[in-house]
């Protein structure tokens, strides 16, 4: 019986000290549509709460809990402040203002809401998408492109945070 105890202590033991070394991925979903008929970029950005509450507090200081009720004013001050730096559209050369529209949750992830508005014609888009490297050193980016019918999706990591579209 002895014999028993210590090797289902031990069966325990590993299969428990197994689950501890496993790593957690850090993923953002982006999604870019130009609509023309609206002369409008809409953007949506899917990211897990825990880790855009982690960029706030270290990055700004600020411990919120998101998703539970409607941000703060001084809340959608840093969401917009944030993806303004870390999420840019060059859209012909230029660098366009993405207006943050809100955000609401989803199970464990908040879906961000921008829009750039007055695009007449997209013929070069540049994405630079840098959302939360600089809080995860292995944070993807995975970004969906929908521009004039062409579809194109990036992965951006901390060694490739941009990418250049001619049409």
């Amino acid at each position: 019986m002895r014999a028993l105890q210590k090797i289902s202590f031990l069966v325990l033991f590993i299969v428990t000290s197994s689950f501890v070394s496993l790593h957690k991925y850090y993923v953002s979903v982006t999604d870019i549509n130009y609509i023309q008929d609206q002369k409008s970029v809409q953007i949506t950005a899917r990211i897990f709460i825990d880790d855009f509450e982690r960029m706030l507090l270290e990055r700004y200081d600020l411990k919120v809990v998101l998703g539970e009720e409607k941000n703060s004013e001084l809340v959608n001050y840093y969401i917009q402040k944030y993806f303004s730096k870390k999420l840019i559209v060059e859209l012909n050369g230029q660098v366009a203002e993405a207006v943050f529209l809100g955000n609401e949750k989803e199970d464990d992830q908040l879906y961000f809401y921008f829009e750039i508005e007055n695009v007449i014609d997209i013929k070069k888009i540049k994405i630079t998408n840098k959302l939360l490297l600089d809080v995860f050193d292995n944070q993807q980016n995975i970004t969906h492109l929908n521009v004039n019918g062409t579809k194109k999706s990036f992965l951006f990591m901390s060694d490739n945070t941009s990418d250049l579209l001619n049409f």
